[in-house]
């Protein structure tokens, strides 16, 4: 099935009878379904940078409880550090996951359209990663 969309008005549409351009239902659902898709994505981006950030804070609320309290920790392996990393590890494979399902998604509906979308949520999802990557491996104990 055809639906008729009208173009979008031109500089010089005085001058072009108005046409409309054909596209298949198909097409559309392919769209709708890319959008989707977007949405899903960014919404893993605010999620994952979300729980690494509140792994940052809780990091540093927790270093600063117990130098002001002068204790050790309740247990010794669970440290304000491993505690942090917990919640940025999580928060990175989370998204590296949702971006490794975006790609196969993307894939899978590059078959049914004749058009390939550029995602600027995969590039963001993309720089995000490798800033935590570089802030965890600053992070690591060294020499």
């Amino acid at each position: 099935m055809e639906i008729e969309v009208d173009n979008p008005p031109t500089k010089d549409s005085s001058k072009t009878p108005d046409k409309k351009k054909k596209v298949k239902k198909e097409e559309l659902s392919v769209d709708r379904a890319r959008l989707a898709q977007e949405r899903a994505l960014l919404a893993w981006v605010r999620t994952s940078t979300t729980l690494m950030t509140f792994g940052f804070a809780l990091f540093k609320f927790l270093e600063a409880q117990l130098t002001q309290n002068h204790r050790p920790p309740l247990l010794g392996f669970i440290t304000p550090r491993v505690i942090g990393l917990t919640l940025l590890l999580s928060g990175f494979f989370g998204l590296a996951l949702s971006v490794y399902r975006h790609i196969q998604v993307m894939k899978l509906l590059d078959q049914y359209s004749s058009t390939r979308f550029f995602t600027p949520a995969l590039l963001l999802a993309y720089l995000i990663m490798v800033l935590i990557a570089l802030l965890v491996i600053g992070s690591l104990p060294h020499d």
